[in-house]
């Protein structure tokens, strides 16, 4: 079998790429989201290749939004909580910190878990994981048999430092395996073993919540590929940024809570590379938001701090926390769906509500009446109403320019045109002034970035997303509309371990260090699909650390060589190297202290070939001439269109101009210059900069 088949489920589209191993050939497909039932447009979608490219999957990855709308809907299963003496109360009490200091109506979400069914059990750990009270097992089914006669479908597990002992845990789910064989059980041991109890207890929670739920699902979608005709094995992606077996997933459903927007930074970064880039900021613009990551050296940008069902979306710290490893994504409520509307005060205003796939922009024929990004998109120009999707999903400008005068133009008293660019140019400077903030806080200069552009709007605003950001060089890799499924094709093989040692680094036994990295090592190789030895998996490493007495860590990325070998002197230097891009300085006379340790094992994914461009002329001439928007010039403007297909290697133009593929359209604005690499990746360079 010598077909990978990636597929990606968004808030609009689901995506689907099918990659021919022996020819490297890869066939894509774009199709509306079933909200009802995800995989029933998983499952159209495999129908609509033939039925021996799918009898020839050897692989299925699959990216999904099932676990976070679970948890942001709240239809998860009902969870039942066993912690400690003493500790019924932290998910309520969380960190005891406001978001706003000046919101006198602040609000937080409510526990997934609520007061009635989380039972404290007799049980003692020191930090150290010595037994300070031994477990009482009678205190243990006393508290499963409350638990269960208030109907719980899934048991969270949390007790205080179980993150160094994990007998006791381990206690409570035997017993709960002898009381209720079926009740699926999450430890926190197993699922976060790392300090801080409130974000340990909460991502142990979410786990539990949302494990009913993800094996139904998964067990639908295998029966939906088996009647397609794959026999292939299923994966899904990781919010980390690499692939896992099905069978994971099931068990550690919060590992996938974010798995699409990871695969599409993996998407670009691949084409970075074969572009020749080390330092790009990957965007994706979908239907329903937008989002931006830093790519250095090949290597997508990853963090442990998310949240999830946040009371502001886009405001930190007010969500739930879920403590895992996940691609550090900036993202703002800015997508092709985006509703516009006049504020209270007179003012347009642009997202964050979205109108997703059902009803969908006003232009999609599909009963939408508000005005949003994409009807905006197409007033303007840059989008052919009789090409969207190739041809498959025909737009209605009749119906897009119904809503703009309606809802934007007649009340603003403005011309629809200018109603539509105000649209266009206020979604674009709310993602510049994300993205400024978002750079500048890793400690970086996006003037010394190339942004790579994919997703299906996120191309259309590129260009002008660019100049805002002062920017000089824009890449639109091939594919770009389905980049996240493209991504989940060339996705590595991973998983990730943590192992809390908190630890001064004067005197620290770095010996010992490494022996536990080396026992992180091997549970990730038994956790990973496909692997078997060491030899095959090549590991990244870091440690959290800290000046002694603060309250937050930084990730400290780590060598190759021993600890033992490296020194604490070689230490410092590495965490001086980190805080001092961060902070501006260093403080020589302070103590250091290491909190956490990290492993994440990477091994080669299902797709052992290089993408290639196919076909095209690099003499290709514009297929027609169509009126567009141009910011600089506050006006339409003729640009020449070009069909993306027909662009061969060497093809090089100047803008303004627009390419149309199937699943997404490029801008490229006046005083561009356009060329094509060798991979088939669009290289815009801006006016004043150099190719």
């Amino acid at each position: 079998m010598a077909h990978i088949l990636g597929s990606d489920i968004g808030g609009t589209f689901t995506d689907f790429a099918l990659l021919d191993e022996t020819s490297g050939e890869i066939r894509i497909h774009k199709r509306l989201t079933t909200p009802a039932d995800p995989s029933g447009a998983v499952a159209a979608g495999m129908a609509s290749f033939d039925a021996p490219s799918l009898r020839d999957i050897s692989t299925h990855v699959h990216g999904t939004t099932l676990v976070i709308n679970a948890v942001i809907e709240r239809k998860g299963a009902r969870t039942g909580l066993i912690t400690t003496t003493g500790f019924r109360d932290v998910l309520a009490i969380g960190r005891e910190k406001r978001y706003d200091a000046y919101d006198l109506r602040i609000s937080f979400p409510v526990p997934l878990v609520p007061r009635q069914r989380r039972m404290e059990i007799r049980e003692r750990l020191h930090a150290s994981g010595k037994v300070l009270e031994a477990l009482d097992e009678s205190s243990v089914r006393a508290a499963i048999t409350a638990l269960l006669a208030q109907g719980i479908e899934s048991l969270a597990v949390s007790l205080l430092h179980a993150y160094r002992n994990p007998s006791h845990e381990r206690a409570v789910r035997d017993i709960a395996a002898q009381m209720a064989p079926d009740l699926p059980v999450s430890l926190s041991s197993s699922v976060l073993p790392e300090i801080n109890e409130y974000e340990r207890t909460s991502t142990t929670v979410v786990n539990a919540y949302t494990q009913p739920i993800t094996r139904q699902y998964l067990d639908r979608l295998a029966a939906r590929q088996r009647e397609a005709g794959v026999r292939g094995e299923l994966f899904l992606m990781r919010s980390s940024g690499g692939v896992t077996s099905a069978a994971v997933a099931r068990e550690f459903p919060v590992q996938v809570i974010e798995s699409g927007p990871a695969a599409g930074a993996l998407g670009a970064a691949h084409y970075a590379r074969l572009a020749g880039l080390d330092r790009v900021l990957a965007f994706d613009m979908g239907g329903t938001t937008a989002k931006l990551c830093l790519v250095k050296d090949g290597r997508v940008q990853r963090s442990t701090e998310f949240e999830v069902a946040r009371m502001h979306r886009f405001r930190k710290g007010s969500g739930l926390p879920v403590r895992v490893p996940v691609v550090d994504l900036m993202e703002i409520g800015a997508g092709g769906g985006s509703i516009a509307r006049v504020s209270a005060v007179g003012t347009l205003q642009v997202g964050p509500e979205s109108a997703g796939a059902d009803p969908g922009p006003a232009c999609y024929g599909q009963g939408g009446v508000l005005p949003t990004v994409t009807d905006a998109d197409l007033l303007l120009g840059y989008l052919d109403a009789q090409h969207f999707l190739g041809g498959d999903m025909a737009l209605d400008r009749a119906a897009a320019h119904a809503a703009v005068r309606t809802h934007l133009a007649t009340p603003l008293a403005l011309d629809v045109n200018m109603a539509a660019a105000g649209v266009h140019a206020i979604v674009n400077e709310n993602m510049a002034s994300a993205a400024k903030v978002y750079v500048t806080e890793h400690g970086e200069d996006p003037a010394g970035y190339t942004l790579v552009a994919f997703g299906g709007a996120g191309p259309v605003h590129a260009y002008d997303l660019a100049r805002r950001l002062g920017l000089s060089r824009l890449l639109v890799p091939p594919r770009a509309g389905v980049a996240s499924a493209v991504g989940m094709i060339v996705a590595p093989i991973s998983y990730d371990s943590v192992r809390t040692c908190r630890v001064p680094l004067a005197g620290a036994d770095l010996a010992a260090l490494d022996a536990l990295f080396a026992q992180m090592g091997a549970e990730c190789i038994e956790r990973m699909p496909r692997v078997d030895t060491a030899a095959q998996v090549s590991n990244e490493r870091s440690a959290d650390m800290r000046y002694v007495g603060q309250g937050y860590a930084v990730s400290v990325p780590l060598p190759d060589d021993a600890l033992a070998m490296l020194g604490e002197a070689g230490l410092r230097r590495c965490f001086d190297a980190v805080y001092l891009r961060l902070y501006g300085r260093t403080y020589d006379d302070l103590q250091l202290e290491v909190l956490n340790l990290r492993l994440t094992a990477i091994a080669p994914g299902a797709a052992q070939v290089t993408l290639t461009h196919h076909g095209g002329d690099a003499d290709a001439a514009p297929v027609g001439q169509r009126a567009a928007w141009c910011p600089l010039a506050a006006d339409l403007v003729p640009h020449q269109v070009y069909r993306r297909s027909a662009l061969g290697a060497g093809f090089a133009c100047d803008g303004p101009a627009i390419i149309e593929e199937n699943e997404s359209t490029t801008i490229a604005g006046r005083g561009s210059r356009v060329s094509v690499d060798v991979s088939g990746s669009l290289l815009i360079t801006l006016p004043g900069g150099t190719s």
